[in-house]
Formats: C-alpha cells, sequence, structure tokens
C-alpha cells in the first residue's frame, strides 16, 4: 500500500466505527421494557418521522402497549348495565258482576181475562180465551232464553180439598200442554202444580146462594204461569188495534 493510499484507508474505517458506534446503542436497549419496541439509549422510545413507534423484528401483536399502538389493546369491557326493575302490571279492575235474571213473566188465566168466562166453574180444558192470551204472550218469548216454566193450577173453595186438588192439578196440565206443542219449551223445563183453593184472591165472605157465590168465587179459579228466563229477552209488545 502507498502512503497515498493510507490516510484515505484509515479516514474510511473510522467512518464504519462511528457508524457502528451510532447503531449499538439503539440495538443495545431494543429489549428493555417496552419488548418488541427499539429504545434509546435513555430507554425511550424511539419513533420514525411519522411519530410511530419503531418495531424490532421480534414485535408480535402480544407486545403492544397503548403509547404505540393504541388501537391493539384490550376493549374495556362495557360497564354492567342495571337490569330495568320489573314493571308490575296494574291489577285488572274487578270485574262487575253479571246482572241479576229479569223477574219470572207471570201470565195469569182466570174468568175475568178478557171479560170472558176462561175458566167455568168445575172445568179445567184449556180454552180459545186462554190459548189467545197466551199467544199474545209466548210468540214474543224465545223459547231458548227460558230457563223454566212454573204452570199452578187453582180452584174456588166450594167442593172438597181432595177434589179441588185434582181439578187444579188437570186445568195446570191442561196449560203446560198446549205451551209444551205450540212453542216448543219441553216438559223437562216445566213443573206442573194443582193447589187447589189455596192462595185466594178473593173471600167473598157473606155472600149467599150457590150461583152468587160462584160468580164471587171466579178470580179464585185460575191458572197461573211464571216464566223465568235465563238472560234478557224480549218483552212481549202490546198488539196494534
Amino acid at each position: 500500500m502507498s502512503k497515498r493510499t493510507l490516510p484515505h484507508a484509515l479516514s474510511h474505517c473510522r467512518g464504519i466505527a462511528l457508524g457502528v458506534g451510532l447503531l449499538l446503542p439503539l440495538s443495545a436497549f431494543a429489549g428493555s421494557g417496552y419488548p418488541g419496541y427499539l429504545t434509546n439509549s435513555a430507554g425511550v422510545l424511539v419513533r420514525s418521522g411519522n411519530g410511530y413507534c419503531v418495531h424490532t423484528g421480534n414485535w408480535t401483536s402480544a407486545d403492544a402497549i397503548a403509547a404505540c399502538d393504541p388501537d391493539l389493546m384490550p376493549k374495556p369491557k362495557p360497564a354492567p348495565v342495571a337490569a330495568p326493575k320489573p314493571v308490575q302490571a296494574p291489577a285488572p279492575a274487578p270485574m262487575a258482576p253479571p246482572p241479576p235474571p229479569p223477574a219470572p213473566k207471570i201470565i195469569t188465566l182466570n174468568e175475568q181475562a178478557a171479560g170472558k168466562a176462561h175458566l167455568g166453574f168445575n172445568k179445567y180444558m184449556i180454552t180459545p180465551g186462554q190459548e189467545h192470551l197466551l199467544d199474545m204472550q209466548f210468540k214474543h218469548i224465545d223459547p231458548k232464553t227460558v230457563e223454566r216454566v212454573d204452570v199452578t193450577g187453582y180452584t174456588d173453595r166450594i167442593g172438597s180439598k181432595a177434589y179441588n186438588m185434582k181439578l187444579s192439578e188437570k186445568r195446570a196440565q191442561s196449560v203446560a200442554g198446549y205451551i209444551e206443542q205450540h212453542y216448543m219449551i219441553p216438559a223437562s223445563k216445566m213443573t206442573v202444580t194443582g193447589k187447589g183453593p189455596a192462595d185466594p184472591v178473593v173471600s167473598c165472605k157473606g155472600v149467599k146462594g150457590k150461583a152468587a157465590l160462584i160468580k164471587c168465587l171466579a178470580p179464585n179459579r185460575r191458572v197461573t204461569v211464571a216464566i223465568s228466563w235465563t238472560r234478557q229477552v224480549t218483552q212481549p209488545v202490546a198488539p196494534q188495534q
């Protein structure tokens, strides 16, 4: 080697040594308190010109720190949300009791009906006058709304009690048979009773003579028809004149 080239070679070696000297402090701290990140001799993170931390070749996402890679940090768990308190449904309003069924309708068939002798003395068969009166009442009634029909026959006090009991029952049976046949109300819904001279409407005390007494006691010779409803029904409409 010539004397001219020796100084130049020495200068080149000094440059390489200086470069290595500058690199050694940085690489020496690559394994400092920030694994996977390059730090300087003071342990400070080395950043690029854009401000990003410099990763070492061994860096993995598990090494990420918030100061350098905040997007890789585990997301904090959301604060627990208290479950809404159950809203207690208001108590249902008490149901109104169902309305009571209408009062039984009473139809009375007696000698005074329409001013004609519908129940003559010692008679029990239903007459055209009685049938007409029943027709005017029952034609407006739906049989499905009828719960029960109580048919009760009566007599006056003339004659023996035993005879009058049988006579009153025959009167009730005659009327009940007509209702069953013409208005589709089965016998199972009807009760037929004979009460003889019980529950008199008039007493006729002091009336003398049999004919006069028979005439006076006419209101007692009767048949009553009591209709009980299962629900509200259309009441009979008065016939047009």
